[in-house]
């Protein structure tokens, strides 16, 4: 089967970041015209109107999280940290923090193992994408690790992983990122009590990564690609060309532009779609979204779940209702998910898919 190659070309990242700050250099330039402050001020309360039940559901997230693990809240808006010991004592597991699978600052990720892990034992690996709009977002957010208690519950071992960010690279070298951790990972894990068989996650813009990455070969490496048998899809956009039309905001042209060059030009976001990449897969699926996200649709995954069960393609889609773009991942722990709307299910489905592990061993 004919695949591409969608890695940064060698050569071209200096021109790529330089081209890409330029971009954001002219829009804030630009902006300066009636004030950063006003600017901030007009998007920062626009974006909060179109994606409300979201935001706010965000911050009741953040509260919980906050009481229960002991942790300061913070700033509205801004991400709430699980530290390392924290997270340690309630998953009942060793980290191993800030491991560089590669030269820069942002390729690092965390390998939490369970205590309860018996001499000699491998474990199948969990490992988790992080979202934030391909811009930002960090392994080490609350939202983003405290389910990890249930996933070695389950009896695997946790990653989660960083990458860089535009504007210091575009999509191509986020995807680069996302293959070269998962490369390292096949190669070192065993040194952590792992097997070298994966079940991939990713949520929002992470899910977008993990979903390219797995419903076509050729973008990761085959070994790895064969190893992984399970991928969670949480509250992810998979048509790009129909995401940019909820773009519908202020300043819309230029934070489009923004949009595009990301994605390295307009023509590319088909490309760069899941949605448009799907083969017939010897993995199963598992579609998560939320009938309240406004972020990313529920019509987006259940485009891709159209797709991949139109190739014969294993896949479930669980629309969860009353459920925003943070909160598919919220109720990924009992713990919070106090209306079982969908934990026993996710822990359901890592016991089973162990079970087959354990068997073709």
């Amino acid at each position: 089967m004919k695949t591409q190659n969608l890695c940064t070309k060698p050569g071209r990242a200096n021109t790529v970041y330089l081209y890409s700050t330029t971009i954001l250099l002219l829009f804030f330039l630009l902006l300066s015209y009636i004030s950063i402050e006003n600017a901030a001020s007009i998007l920062s309360r626009a974006l909060k109107e179109q994606f409300a039940f979201s935001y706010f559901e965000n911050e009741r997230i953040k509260e919980a999280l906050a009481q229960t693990f002991g942790l300061k809240k913070g700033t509205e808006g801004q991400p709430l940290y699980m530290p390392p010991e924290t997270l340690a004592e309630y998953t009942e597991g060793i980290v191993y923090k800030d491991i560089p699978y590669g030269s820069d600052k942002a390729q690092k990720l965390d390998i939490l193992v369970p205590l309860s892990i018996r001499k000699g034992e491998k474990l199948p690996v969990f490992v988790f994408v992080h979202g934030g709009s391909w811009i930002g977002g960090s392994k080490n957010e609350a939202l983003y690790s405290h389910f990890a208690r249930e996933v070695l519950r389950a009896g695997y071992i946790f990653v989660s992983l960083d990458y860089r960010v535009y504007p210091k690279v575009r999509f191509s070298g986020i995807l680069a990122d996302i293959r070269k951790a998962l490369l390292w990972l096949y190669d070192h894990i065993e040194a952590y009590g792992g097997q070298k068989t994966f079940v991939l996650c990713g949520h929002s813009a992470g899910a977008h990564l993990v979903a390219l990455s797995t419903v076509q070969e050729g973008i990761l490496p085959e070994k790895v690609y064969r190893a992984t048998k399970l991928v969670f899809l949480l509250s992810g956009p998979y048509d790009l060309s129909a995401y940019d039309q909820t773009l519908d905001i202020p300043f819309q042209k230029l934070i489009r532009q923004i949009f595009f060059d990301l994605f390295e030009g307009k023509k590319n976001l088909e490309e760069f779609s899941p949605v448009s990449k799907v083969t017939k897969t010897h993995l199963t699926f598992v579609l998560v979204v939320g009938t309240r996200d406004e972020i990313t649709p529920r019509e987006q995954s259940e485009k891709l779940f159209q797709e991949l069960t139109e190739k014969g393609n294993r896949v479930d889609l669980y629309i969860l209702p009353e459920i925003g773009h943070g909160g598919t991942l919220f109720v990924l722990n009992p713990q919070f998910d106090l209306g079982g709307i969908f934990a026993p299910e996710f822990f359901r489905l890592l016991k089973s898919a162990r079970l087959q592990y354990d068997s073709s061993e």
